[in-house]
């Protein structure tokens, strides 16, 4: 009788003293962190260990970031670093237990915060500048665009400084984010739940675009953006952002700009919206039309702006795109809607609106010479379409802030004090730097999240040799070159060692 095909074969288990670990990437993406300029700037931003008996801030800064970059959910699994030979290996001691990881995070105290906050900034403009020297041309980003949101993260406990309930009567603390187009976070603040979106956003504004550059410099350049939702449609956002100089994007707030009835008392025309034989391609081959789009523009002149020394006008944007199901429900009510609405906005019609605000300067879609002083500049000039399509662009930042939350499991904070929380948000912001600019530079085209980014670069297992008074971190052949490629493209240096050894 011939064994069957279907059954396993067994295998027995034993025991080894060798020193095994499951997270043979790690080490290269702590010495990517740890051999740049950053280093020294993030040392001054952390609070000092007196003790003798600690392990030094920077390590356990590290050894968190290590913990966001692994994917652990908690501080307490921490404590499962202690028995991984890598990270003791790689900082010549122990790692300090979850409790003393606590202890630290709560010596975080305003300016440690703002300094790390900076250093946010700082950093992703660092990997920027990377990116310039080593990505091919088509992938080099030429603009900076920054998208900022808010978000609530949930909270069970009771005792955790700044727990309130939002305005979705959710019992948790707030959020406050810049990314950049690429993903990059270049600021982040935690409030308490109660904080109402918007609110201190101008200092993260102020924060993303401290380059140096002033107003006039800034403007002509046509590289600084800025896109929002209608919580930052308000009086403080958009006065720093004309005051910076940045071209801005952000949803009309009706109760801000009162847009609907400046529609509706307003005489518009209508332009249809230009389809691309690309997208009438795709909508065919899906059985479907491209829908009917239609868009136009006002001027706003803000209430506030009228108490000032100079008027302010500021256009705004409006789309309105064609409603079969309002259409049948209104044709079902008995009650007619005209196909051409030339008077402007109908409280009830088969139409959905949709409106921005911009300082974006429109009109042409090509290139105008503007005569300024004694220099020719050119000016980019946006049609309405394009401005829209840029501003869609914004919901990508939403995919940031789901990776935030499930990525590194800041849907839940670990500490009773709220900079201490803040403290670990920051600290993981770091983290989830230095894993996108892994995934942006092993693939450009189509970075991935960290979900896949941890099965590719850091859930590697190996084994710790010690041999000539050398440590080596033996590894299968097929992920050493898989670390080696990243090693290159990341221009970390490292010794020559045989083919069967990584120094990752």
């Amino acid at each position: 009788m011939s064994k069957s095909k279907n059954t396993l074969h067994k295998i027995k288990l034993a025991t080894t003293k060798d020193k095994l670990t499951m997270a043979a990437g790690l080490g290269t993406l702590m010495e990517l962190f740890d051999q740049s300029p950053l280093k020294n700037q993030f040392i001054a931003c952390l609070p000092e260990r007196t003790s003798h008996r600690s392990v030094g801030s920077y390590q356990m800064a590290l050894t968190i970031m290590a913990a966001f970059l692994y994917g652990y959910d908690c501080l307490e699994d921490l404590d499962h670093f202690r028995n991984d030979p890598k990270l003791s290996e790689l900082f010549g001691n122990q790692t300090a237990a979850a409790r003393t990881h606590g202890d630290f995070l709560r010596d975080f105290e305003l300016p440690h915060l703002q300094k790390l906050n900076e250093f946010l900034n700082l950093m992703s403009r660092h990997i920027v500048e990377q990116m310039q020297e080593q990505l091919p041309e088509e992938f080099k980003p030429k603009k900076l665009i920054i998208d900022m949101d808010s978000t609530s993260h949930e909270q069970h406990g009771e005792k955790m400084e700044g727990l309130a309930y939002n305005y979705k009567n959710e019992w948790c603390l707030d959020s406050q984010v810049s990314f950049n187009q690429i993903g990059l976070c270049h600021g982040f603040q935690l409030r308490p739940g109660n904080t109402k979106s918007g609110v201190d956003a101008e200092s993260l504004i102020r924060q993303a675009f401290s380059d140096g550059q002033k107003q006039v410099e800034r403007k002509y350049k046509f590289n600084d953006f800025f896109r929002a939702d209608s919580a930052y449609c308000k009086q403080d956002v958009i006065k720093t952002l004309v005051e910076l100089g940045v071209l801005f994007t952000i949803t009309a707030h009706d109760g801000t700009t009162s847009w609907k009835d400046l529609l509706e008392n307003t005489g518009v025309h209508w332009s249809d919206w230009v389809y691309t034989e690309e997208e009438i391609k795709k909508a065919v081959d899906r059985g479907k039309e491209v829908p009917k789009i239609e868009v136009t523009r006002l001027y706003w002149t803000p209430k506030w702006s009228e108490k000032e020394e100079s008027k302010l006008v500021f256009p705004i944007l409006v789309k309105r795109t064609w409603n079969k199901d309002k259409e049948i429900e209104l044709e079902r009510k008995g009650r007619q809607a005209s196909l051409f609405h030339e008077e402007g906005f109908k409280h009830e019609d088969p139409w959905d609106y949709y409106a921005v605000v911009t300082n974006f300067p429109l009109d042409l879609s090509t290139d105008k010479v503007v005569d300024k002083s004694t220099t020719r500049e050119k000016m980019k000039r946006y049609s309405i379409q394009e401005v829209f399509e840029h501003h869609q662009k914004r919901g990508n930042a939403e995919n940031f802030i789901k990776e935030e939350k499930y990525g590194y499991d800041l849907k839940h904070f670990p500490c009773l004090k709220l900079n201490a929380n803040y403290a670990y948000g920051l600290l993981a912001m770091a983290a989830h730097n230095i894993l996108r600019w892994v995934a942006i530079m092993t693939k450009p085209e189509k970075p991935h999240f960290s979900k896949k980014l941890r099965k590719h670069f850091i859930f590697i297992p190996g084994k710790i040799v010690h041999h000539a008074r050398q440590i080596y971190l033996k590894i299968m052949e097929f992920h050493y070159q898989g670390v080696q490629r990243l090693r290159e493209r990341m221009r970390l240096n490292s010794k020559t060692s045989p083919r069967q050894f990584s120094s990752a």
